[in-house]
């Protein structure tokens, strides 16, 4: 076992590939026997296994994770279950696959509901099962070009390895056929069905009993609340994210700029995570039916009040492609898997799991003290032409050329118009490695770089994957990612490197700031 630096916010233990499962979630489940304040999440996957924390004592976690390891004859594998899916085998590529293999249809469907399957990793998508355990004889690539959506309850196989999407979602995987059963249940206390560790068995049926999903209607709105107009292009409500499922496949999500949420709830004495409105590209046209104040943090973060009736309109963002408009008491939304970010890929959090639209209407909580006075503001740099990303080298770093790493530490990179909030997609100088191979699927973190095959690199934002399989040349530091998650398609960026010690130094200098805002707000009130 190795443990390594996951960026500036993670640790990873690295097992050889051929090591059993069972020495994985051992390690897993005696680090989750007890640990210390800061740990956010324990994920495991194949080979390795990541401890996500939110602190600046990334050191005592470092010793407290070598403690564990040292003790690595004690792990004990955690209890799994059995547990049967009933599949109708007649998914879009059962027979192009059963040609591919030789097979008749009835051999296909035989070969794959005989095998015992053993979840290895739950990623992708919450509660989206890796299984191990797929016939040697069924093994096929990923198919050539992925499908952008494949429905929920598919059930697949690429790469000697099967799966099931919990979740209408991209794939590029063969589709043999669907089952009905729920894999995640947000509400549950272990929102995911299926847990590393557990066995699985396909039983082919006729038909499918799917369950009746009733038509959620919006809450008519009481006391105070905001009416939505127009909505903008992208707005959603976010807070600073849900850590602590991601072993569930769970992002963490929340803002993908979190210093300006913070920032735009301290201007109206809200809590750092209560729930407020990220704005992408254009802003929404609101009315207020009660009495107000907020505070929008774009470039400059600046509070002001607003009488009921009032209308504000932020339908032109005038610095970053992000703003945030938080309201004096926060939005009440209800809480899932314990917070109000919303989650656009499983559809659920924040405003019914989407973004919002004309006719929302979006509850108001009661006001505390306000800063007071109207003649002052925060605020930060303009829109940038180019902006530096500093970073610490990534995990996989050794598998790229020389002139890759050379090329990615000094060459001009462009953002491009495809980014979204899973990933910042980059245009540049392709990043080839040493030698083509094939990554078993490991842990990610917010910042880190990944490059896809075509060369290309991705920077990992707020609404990551838990796991992912390429390679990361990478790992942007923590107090630079919001300068991404504001930065406009079409500007330009490179890329520095520090070291680990600098990037927590930053992270103890960004703290002492919030704490000086705080301060100084509270003597505003």
């Amino acid at each position: 076992m190795t443990l390594k630096p996951l960026g500036d916010s993670a640790w990873l233990v690295e097992f050889p590939n051929d090591t059993p499962l069972e020495q994985v979630l051992g390690l897993v489940a005696a680090l989750n026997k007890h640990y210390p304040n800061g740990v956010k999440d324990v994920v495991s996957s194949f080979a390795s296994v990541a401890v996500h924390f939110d602190s600046v004592k990334g050191l005592k976690i470092h010793d407290w994770i070598e403690a564990v390891m040292a003790d690595a004859p004690l792990f004990e594998m955690p209890a799994a279950k059995s547990v049967e899916i009933p599949v109708c085998y007649n998914g879009p590529d059962l027979q192009e696959v059963a040609m591919l293999l030789d097979l008749s249809i009835e051999e296909l469907i035989e070969l794959h509901s005989a095998a015992v399957y053993t979840v290895a990793a739950v990623g992708f998508s919450p509660g989206f099962p890796y299984l191990s355990g797929l016939p040697e004889r069924l093994n096929l690539p990923r198919r050539k070009t992925p499908r952008l959506a494949v429905p929920a309850g598919s059930v697949a196989i690429a790469g000697g390895q099967a799966g099931i999407y919990p979740f209408t979602s991209p794939g590029g995987w063969h589709v043999l056929g669907r089952t009905a059963k729920t894999l995640f249940d947000p509400d549950d206390v272990q929102p995911a069905v299926l847990q590393p560790g557990d066995q699985v068995r396909f039983t082919a049926v006729q038909e499918l009993d799917f369950p009746e999903l009733g038509v959620i209607e919006p809450v008519a709105p009481t006391g105070r609340w905001i009416e939505v107009i127009q909505p903008g292009a992208m707005t959603t409500v976010q807070d600073l994210g849900r850590p602590g499922y991601e072993a569930s496949g769970v992002s963490p999500g929340g803002a993908a700029d979190r210093q300006a949420l913070r920032t735009a709830n301290l201007l109206v004495g809200n809590a750092e995570n209560a729930a407020a409105l990220e704005i992408c590209l254009s802003g929404p046209l609101l009315k207020f039916h009660a009495d107000a104040t907020v505070a929008w943090v774009d470039g400059i973060g600046k509070s002001q009040r607003v009488a009921s009736g009032g209308v504000l309109d932020f339908l032109k963002l005038t610095s970053g492609v992000r703003a945030y408009l938080a309201v004096a008491g926060g939005l009440r939304v209800p809480e899932v898997l314990g917070s109000a970010a919303t989650d656009l890929s499983a559809g659920f959090g924040g405003f019914y799991g989407r973004k919002l639209q004309a006719g929302d209407h979006l509850q108001i909580g009661e006001a505390g003290r306000l800063p007071g006075g109207t003649n002052w503001h925060v605020g930060r740099t303009n829109r940038a032409a180019r902006i530096e990303l500093r970073f610490l080298p990534g995990v996989q770093e050794g598998w790229f050329s020389d002139e890759a790493r050379q090329r990615f530490r000094s060459e001009l990179y462009q953002l491009s118009p495809k980014s979204d909030r899973m990933g910042a997609r980059l245009c540049g100088d392709k990043l080839d490695l040493e030698t083509p191979r094939e990554m078993i699927s490991q842990p990610v973190a917010c910042g880190s770089v990944q490059v896809p095959p075509d060369g290309q690199p991705i920077v990992l934002l707020a609404g990551r994957q838990t796991i992912g399989g390429y390679p990361q040349i990478g790992h942007v530091i923590s107090v630079d990612l919001p300068k991404l998650a504001r930065a406009w398609p079409g500007t330009w960026l490179n890329f520095r490197e520090v070291t680990w010690n600098e990037a927590q130094q930053l992270k103890q200098h960004e703290k002492r700031d919030y704490a000086w805002l705080r301060a100084g707000l509270e003597l505003l009130k």
